[in-house]
């Protein structure tokens, strides 16, 4: 059998992001595992802390067999069953408020602590004690040595738990691992974790846990997803076939386990979703519904307009879990299109995973984005000028086609000389915004953007201080010129971080304009420098407080959705303990939902009375220039970058208008930072020398420079690394 480090005192977690390993302390005096090949029914008492193992084989960390030649081979593998036992040791128990079973497995376990049961994943619940040879509800892959996920999610538990079974001194864990098919494979990596005290953020990844609830009946719709043993891999290059039953009885009835799924019963294809939140312990999917060959099929859903391309999204850093449809449904309201979405509470693999939120996928369709479809023979002509749908966003390893800034969305494959058009389409419009004439309605910028979307959507980020608008998740589309070429603004996209959710981008403060610190990209102080742009601005929204965002239908809709999930949030967070715990820079501290709901009403309260108080004051003074060559301009007018593909260094040269703080950051293909480079730029020309030993020592290959600007995204360059 194969020995490994000890991984009671160490554990070795598998970062995906870094390919490196982080070794985190727990309990220093455990040193063996003990462990039983079962062909027989153990002792009676084989879980309990008097049980005398000294007869078992002994290992230090992983125990198992049938994976890969190098082994965790035991004696035999044809084992029906395995038995573990180890010691944990407490100094204080006092001080101890939870603890993490961060448990690796094939196929399923009961575990033990003093005797007591402490959780049961992938085992019937009927026999207290499986039998030796029983088998696993289903199959479940090993994700550590696999590397399925990034890391393995383990089982939460709290006080409630403990005071029943811990104890001063040294402790027994004791458990049962079960195999779904005899002779087949079996393994166990038991890692465990002291997690009192711990306000994390996400990047931490003793955050990754979770309770263990049964969910019997649920006010919402119930959907049901099995997939097979690997699960859904954390790779989003790799899609999944599972089956998926939704179980919708009517607004008002509860749905529960064994009533028909009359609201879908077939398979799907998933896979995860989302850059930071694939990170998250509770994850958010897309999904394809699917024939039985594999070819996406439509079908109307909760009631939302037929199609085949959905989202599963998992509220988790937005404790609210009500952000995203909120915004999504008062846009709506407006009288632009955003996406539909359901609430819906969502078990995997026999799993209870909490409130989830349906969501139609940002996609052309003439219920959703309703432009003309584009084929590969699209061109020439008219033809080659629509439909398209395209967006500002982090630059993603996994992304079609970028231009200008620009992230392809649609069409999924682009012709040359589509890719020559919006190149040129987008180098005219940015173009424009540097002359004289970009206020012309003729020649100007209205004559390539649709000015009433514009200010809609900024509305639409303004108001609940979206800290990702203008700059990540900024949709935008066009139609082809004879139905109207215009560029059209949204639809909005991962509200998640609005309503003073982060301190990212000052999201948390209810004054500011959210397109002055994020104004770059999408060049607004421009756009604003144009008064009719602004009184459109000012016109629509006193037009929709009368209404759609007065404060009467805010709040009222607010207590709607609110009342909606009322139920299934709290079991949401028995589920996942993380109400009072800080994720991904958050912008305030609650330590209850009602705490939560109560700072999230009063923020909406102060930030539209912000709005009108300072919306008919905005403005900014129209920068003339010469020669039709904008001198003075916001951020970069100049940027040179040699040579490219480079070996060990390289120059950039830039022009910058003010005195500004710049970085530029270089990342691979799998969005990962390999080098950082920070310096402060006077105004007017600079001449920045990259080298040295952390760059001549990337590896050969693609590459993004990312051009920063007081932290305001300017530009993003591809570079090829070559020996």
């Amino acid at each position: 059998m194969k020995s490994a480090v000890n991984l009671f005192s160490v554990l070795m977690i598998l970062l995906l992001s870094s390919g490196s390993f982080a070794q985190i302390q727990l309990f220093s005096n455990i040193e063996e595992l003990k462990y039983l090949d079962a062909f027989e029914e153990p002792d009676s008492n084989w879980y309990l802390p008097a049980f005398d193992d000294s007869a078992w084989k002994s290992d230090s960390a992983i125990v198992g067999f049938g994976y890969g030649p190098e082994g965790y081979t035991m004696s035999d593998s044809m084992a029906k069953s395995l038995y573990v036992r180890f010691p944990f040791y407490i100094e204080n128990i006092e001080s101890i408020e939870a603890l993490n079973l961060m448990f690796d497995y094939d196929d399923g376990f009961v575990a033990y602590i003093n005797g007591h049961e402490v959780a049961r994943v992938n085992i019937d619940t009927t026999p207290e004690f499986p039998a030796f040879d029983a088998r696993t509800l289903r199959s479940h892959a090993s994700e550590f040595i696999v590397g399925l996920t990034n890391p393995v999610l383990g089982i939460y538990l709290d006080r409630t738990v403990l005071n029943e079974c811990l104890v001063q001194g040294e402790n027994c864990m004791a458990v049962h691992v079960l195999n779904d098919t005899l002779a087949d494979d079996l393994m166990f990596i038991p890692n465990l974790f002291d997690m009192t005290g711990y306000r994390f953020n996400i990047w931490n990844i003793l955050a990754r846990y979770k309770r263990q609830v049964s969910v019997d009946s649920t006010n919402l719709p119930l959907v049901v997803i099995e997939t097979d043993q690997y699960g859904i891999a954390y790779d989003q290059s790799i899609w999944t076939t599972a089956w998926m039953g939704v179980i919708h009885n009517g607004e008002g009835t509860y749905n529960k386990f064994g009533d028909d799924f009359n609201a879908y019963n077939g398979l799907i294809s998933m896979r995860q979703r989302g850059q930071s939140s694939r990170d998250f312990a509770k994850k958010s999917y897309r999904f394809e519904l699917v024939d039985s060959l594999g070819a996406d099929t439509t079908v109307t859903l909760l009631g939302m307009p037929k199609e085949s391309d959905w989202i599963l999204f998992g509220p988790y850093t937005d404790k609210s879990q009500i952000r995203n449809k909120m915004v999504y449904d008062l846009v709506l309201g407006m009288g632009q299109y955003a996406p539909r979405s359901r609430f819906v509470e969502l078990v995997i693999n026999g799993q209870a995973e909490g409130l989830y939120m349906i969501t139609e996928q940002i996609k052309r369709d003439k219920n959703r984005v309703d432009i003309s479809k584009l084929t590969e023979t699209d061109i020439a002509g008219n033809k080659v000028t629509g439909g398209y749908i395209f967006k500002f966003d982090k630059t993603d390893p996994n992304m079609k086609w970028r231009t200008k800034r620009r992230e392809i969305v649609y069409p999924d494959v682009l012709q040359d000389e589509q890719k020559e058009y919006l190149t040129t389409l987008f180098t005219e419009y940015d173009s424009v915004l540097l002359t004289n004439d970009f206020t012309d309605r003729e020649i100007g910028f209205r004559k390539y953007i649709n000015d009433t979307s514009l200010v809609d959507f900024i509305i639409a980020n303004e108001f609940t201080k979206n800290a990702d608008a203008y700059i990540y998740s900024t949709y935008m589309y066009k139609d082809r010129d004879d139905v109207d070429g215009r560029i059209k603004f949204g639809p909005v996209w991962d509200h998640d971080l609005s309503f003073g959710n982060t301190y990212f981008q000052e999201g948390n403060m209810v004054e500011g304009w959210q397109f002055d610190y994020n104004h770059a990209t999408m060049k607004l102080r421009r756009l604003f420098q144009d008064r009719n742009l602004v009184q459109l601005l000012q016109e629509r929204w006193w037009m929709f407080r009368q209404d759609a965002l007065s404060n009467e239908t805010i709040f009222g809709y607010m207590d709607e959705l609110l009342e909606q999930v009322k139920e299934v949030q709290e079991r949401n967070y028995e589920i996942w303990p993380i109400i009072d715990k800080e994720l991904f820079g958050p912008g305030y501290y609650v330590d209850s939902y009602e705490n939560e709901i109560a700072y999230m009403r009063n923020w909406i309260e102060e930030r539209l009375a912000w709005v009108d108080n300072n919306i008919n004051d905005i403005h900014y003074e129209m920068e003339y220039v010469g020669n039709d060559l904008l001198t003075k301009k916001e951020g970069f007018v100049l940027l040179q970058v040699f040579p490219n593909p480079f070996i060990d260094n390289l120059k950039f040269r830039l022009y910058v208008e003010k005195e500004c703080d710049a970085r530029i950051d270089f990342y691979n293909l799998q969005g990962q930072l390999q080098y950082s480079e920070e310096m402060n730029l006077v105004s007017g020309s600079s001449e920045i020398i990259c080298n040295g030993s952390e760059l001549e020592s990337l590896k050969s290959g693609m590459y993004f420079a990312m051009i920063f600007c007081n932290d305001n995204l300017l530009e993003s360059i591809k570079l090829l690394k070559v020996d």
